[in-house]
């Protein structure tokens, strides 16, 4: 990979997991911390944000556990469940677990962002903010909620996940919402994440159809306001194809801005030097 020798590529989503099946995803079988320490240096990834899935019940507690070993390589945004009752108390004290820099929150279907809706995650956006933890949010179909918490709570950082496309959506249906996307830009303190863009595309890599689309974003938000990610499990292509997406195939992007993008921002989101 040209550059790689000074390019730093931080995958800002990947699950790891030992225990469960995944589901929904094209990787079934365990995403261990040796496997993915191997498939990150074959990919030239040096650093990864691991997001624990939902199917393994101990995810988060694993993933700590990688972050803690290895803290110099993986970090952790610990996944709070749509069905906890309180996830304001449950924040409390994260950041004094060394390793949990962020954390996540999963609002993809009706049922789980009813307690969105109903207030029960009230509390957990001021107590958030007060942390300065960054939270990505996946809310596909309510973004505009998104923009309602990021203009109440500005000093939060807020990242939409997956660029807000809605689950199992590919082709010219996954960016439907793209002018939503792009007028959430107007906060100043909210991210897009890009993750397994290439996904999303009906045409081989390098997924010529996708170039205007990621144009937009980046113009919208700038270039300190976008994170790359595989979400490894779900690519169905390979691991170095979606890093060399970004760091080959779009020729307008290099330089400082190529660097923000594919480690520099998420590392400054989640206070990780």
């Amino acid at each position: 990979m040209p550059g790689a020798e000074r390019l730093r590529v931080v995958d800002a989503q990947v699950h790891a997991w030992w225990n469960g099946q995944s589901t929904g995803h094209h990787r079934r079988v365990p995403i261990t911390g040796d496997v993915l320490k191997a498939e990150m240096e074959d990919a030239d990834v040096e650093r990864a944000v691991l997001v624990p899935p939902l199917w393994d019940p101990g995810g988060n507690a694993y993933a700590l556990e990688l972050a803690r070993a290895d803290p110099g390589r993986f970090a952790a945004m610990g996944v709070i469940s749509p069905d906890d009752p309180d996830p304001a108390r449950t924040l409390d004290g994260w950041r004094a677990q060394p390793g949990m820099l962020g954390a996540r929150l999963l609002f993809n279907t009706p049922a789980r962002i009813a307690p969105l809706l109903d207030g029960t995650f009230a509390p957990f956006w001021p107590a958030a903010e007060q942390l300065g933890m960054a939270t990505a949010v996946l809310a596909p179909g309510n973004l505009a909620l998104i923009g309602d918490i990021a203009a109440r709570y500005p000093g939060l950082p807020v990242i939409v996940d997956h660029l807000g496309v809605p689950r199992g959506a590919s082709g010219p249906d996954a960016f439907a919402h793209l002018p939503e996307l792009l007028a959430l830009a107007r906060h100043p303190n909210l991210h897009v994440k890009a993750a397994a863009v290439g996904d999303y595309a009906l045409d081989p890599y390098p997924f010529r159809s996708l170039d205007t689309i990621v144009h937009a974003v980046f113009d919208a938000f700038g270039p300190r306001r976008v994170v790359w990610a595989s979400d490894l499990s779900r690519l169905h292509y390979p691991y170095r194809s979606c890093v060399t997406h970004f760091t080959e195939a779009i020729p307008w992007l290099s330089g400082e801005d190529l660097e923000l993008i594919m480690g520099a921002n998420i590392c400054r989101l989640l206070d990780w030097p």
